[in-house]
């Protein structure tokens, strides 16, 4: 019976040390999982501030609109009072028909300038000042005038040859 006891024994210490064994290598995966897990979690932050970044251009381009928009409305209110005004003018005699249809005429040229300057604008991401300069910019370099730099914009709704 002494005789069976040591390799009892060994049979045990070689089931213990498989165990063993075995438990590291489990502890091993774990580690390779978890690590795997805090790179996975890493990458969904990343997602997430890339799509918080996302949401703020997104609502600061709605923003715009919302100010072209209200800018739009504005022009279009102006251009009834001075469509207004030049019938008045012409019906009181004060201005001739000849000078209502050129008034007319830099009311209509204003409108595609204010127009133009709007999709630069929004384009290039500057403000009205910035926007215009751009197209007397373009104007002066093209020897084109500026209305027809302005028309060409309102036509394409692109700035060809043109940097902000």
């Amino acid at each position: 019976m002494d005789a069976d006891q040591p390799d009892t024994n060994t049979k045990v210490q070689e089931q213990i040390d498989d165990l063993r064994s075995r438990a590291d290598a489990a502890d091993e995966r774990a580690s390779a999982s978890e690590s795997r897990a805090d790179k996975a979690e890493l990458r969904a932050d990343d997602s997430g501030t890339r799509a918080d970044a996302a949401e703020g251009r997104t609502d600061a381009e709605d923003e715009r609109a919302k100010d072209v928009r209200r800018r739009i409305a504005e022009v279009e209110g102006r251009l009834d009072v001075h469509e207004e005004m030049i019938a008045e003018l012409q019906a009181e005699g004060l201005i001739s028909s000849k000078q209502a249809a050129q008034l007319d005429i830099a009311l209509q040229t204003a409108r595609t300038i204010g127009a133009a300057v709007g999709i630069v604008m929004t384009l290039f991401r500057v403000n009205e000042a910035g926007a215009f300069a751009i197209l007397r910019k373009a104007s002066r370099d093209s020897n084109r005038k500026l209305r027809l730099v302005a028309e060409e914009v309102v036509l394409t709704g692109d700035v060809p040859g043109l940097s902000g």
